[in-house]
């Protein structure tokens, strides 16, 4: 047990051994707060806990980096980190903590990274070669409006929010996928009959009208235009890009 009332004991925490580690370790830490937690010593709790978290600190700062030009993500993130190893340090039932404290907290910090990467729809699947592929993941939070009751003095208002059968964003993203897709079709007549037809929802007759052509055209042309696009999205889906238009 760590005597907290030793004249030398910030003295001691700070000391590290010649293999660089420190004579104090973050294990005994851990275990010593699990103790005095037992014993009902909370500020003997909160002053190791502290000096944990201040130990930890730049491991935080530095699996945080790829978050710098995002401050308030990036804080959000350290956060989240602390809440995290402080948790786990006070439950007793958390034994990897007190095993490989070293791979336990990098486990943690990339854990906490991509759940806010994920939660903020910037996390990306990777090549093997660890570079992003494919499109985001996940709906950002900020799109994400969570359901909240009514206040009684509302007059008119349902007892809660409900959800839009119609996601919004699912049919932007459809909408911004169907015209890069679309770019693959090098002759703008195509383009135009696919637009049309798909996006907008017009009759053949009236294609037929908008574009001068006959109806019995610009119907082949549609098809044979479908069955390239086909083909493109299955040669991406070949690269782990998953498929984002479905065909009428």
């Amino acid at each position: 047990m760590i005597d907290l009332n030793d004249p030398t004991l910030q003295e001691r925490l700070r000391r590290r051994t010649p293999e660089g580690r420190y004579e104090i370790s973050e294990i005994e830490l851990v275990q010593n707060i699990r103790a005095r937690q037992r014993a009902g010593d909370t500020p003997g709790v909160s002053m190791l806990a502290e000096v944990l978290l201040q130990r930890c600190a730049p491991f935080f700062q530095r699996h945080s980096q790829g978050l710098r030009h995002r401050p308030e993500l990036r804080e959000e993130v350290i956060s989240n980190m602390s809440e995290h190893l402080l948790r786990e340090a006070l439950n007793p039932k958390e034994v990897f903590i007190t095993q490989n404290f070293v791979h336990y907290l990098r486990c943690l910090c990339v854990d906490e990274f991509n759940r806010v990467l994920r939660q903020e729809g910037l996390y990306y699947r990777r090549d093997n070669e660890g570079r992003p592929a494919g499109r985001p993941q996940h709906v950002p939070r900020a799109l994400v409006e969570s359901l909240r009751s009514a206040s009684p003095d509302d007059e008119n208002m349902p007892s809660s929010d409900v959800a839009d059968p119609q996601d919004q964003y699912e049919v932007l993203h459809a909408n911004d996928e169907s015209k890069r897709i679309l770019t693959y079709l090098n002759d703008p007549l195509d383009r135009m009959i696919m637009v049309l037809r798909v996006l907008e929802g017009m009759k053949w007759d009236d294609i037929a009208v908008v574009c001068k052509r006959t109806e019995r055209t610009v119907r082949l042309r549609y098809e044979r235009a479908r069955g390239y696009l086909r083909e493109c999205i299955a040669r991406e889906g070949q690269h782990s890009y998953p498929p984002m238009i479905s065909q009428p």
